[in-house]
């Protein structure tokens, strides 16, 4: 496997992140990677690019706006529309590469960045195939006041509109930190972080992350997706981003489409099911980029 930094624009942003390509003379059909809400190219997606080149095909992963290698303030904000820019660049990025084939290219995200993986399959054709794991599908002011403000809507619009006026005077951004405990879903995940992952993880996200956008809703963009081929790998259940909501947006989706749905948390793909979900994806991958 041959594995090469990369960089390119997103706008006026430069992003970073690194291909991977098979050995094998080229060119290669390629995925797109990216991971979910503060989530870096470290996280998970080594493991999916190995599996992928092992079987032919190459591997493009990226950190968004704002995270990691890639450029871009406030550091460690989720720019929700940006990130689906971010995921255009990096297939128009994809396309000028001699060592990958244009017309094979898939994406791959998972939790909000499975929730990028279905905007961008809804609108660019460009892509032949796409998979969402563990995708968000809707938001709202109680969505996120639960994960902020212990679920006090009230307090989280409050301390949005106080973040906006102390930017507004020149203020630091207000941060949400990552909490680490082992002992629940979420921080199970971290506990297997190694130096590799927690390099760039500054455990925070700013507070503007959680905002409404107009993107909260995705599920009328679901019926744009046919006849690109979808894959979404679920969990049951998945407090965190709603199995019954997955479920919904899976059947207004057109075919061809598959699902996967393995029992346990939104994280438990990360770990239980990480080696499941690996082949899963490269399975679907294999399918749709190297058959003819």
């Amino acid at each position: 496997m041959a594995r090469r930094d990369v960089e390119f624009d997103s706008g006026h942003v430069k992003l970073r992140g690194w291909l991977a390509t098979p050995d094998t003379r080229g060119p290669h059909p390629v995925v797109i990677l990216a991971h979910g809400l503060g989530g870096l190219k470290e996280w998970t997606i080594p493991a999916v690019a190995r599996a992928l080149v092992a079987a032919g095909i190459g591997a493009l992963a990226f950190d968004y706006r704002n995270f990691g290698d890639s450029e871009g303030l406030p550091r460690d904000e989720v720019d929700h529309t940006g990130q689906i820019e971010d995921f255009r660049s990096a297939i128009t990025f994809a396309t000028t590469l001699p060592d990958v084939d244009a017309a094979r290219i898939g994406i791959w995200g998972t939790s909000l960045g499975g929730r990028n993986v279905l905007a961008v399959a809804a609108v660019d054709r460009r892509i032949k195939c796409a998979l969402a794991q563990v995708p968000l599908i809707t938001t709202s002011p109680e969505h996120w006041a639960a994960f902020i403000s212990d679920g006090d809507v009230d307090a989280y619009e409050r301390a949005l509109a106080d973040d906006r006026r102390d930017r507004a005077l020149g203020k630091e951004p207000r941060y949400i930190h990552f909490p680490e405990d082992p002992t629940t879903d979420y921080g199970s995940h971290f506990a297997t972080f190694g130096d590799e992952e927690r390099r760039n993880w500054n455990k925070r996200v700013t507070l503007r992350s959680f905002e409404p956008t107009p993107i909260d809703d995705i599920m009328p963009l679901m019926k744009q997706i046919a006849p690109t081929p979808l894959r979404m790998i679920l969990t049951n259940p998945d407090a965190d981003c709603s199995t019954d909501l997955q479920l919904a947006a899976y059947a207004a989706a057109g075919e061809p489409k598959s699902i996967m749905v393995l029992p346990g948390h939104h994280y438990i793909l990360y770990t239980e099911w990480k080696d499941v979900a690996v082949a899963a994806a490269r399975d679907w991958f294999v399918e749709h980029l190297t058959r003819e």
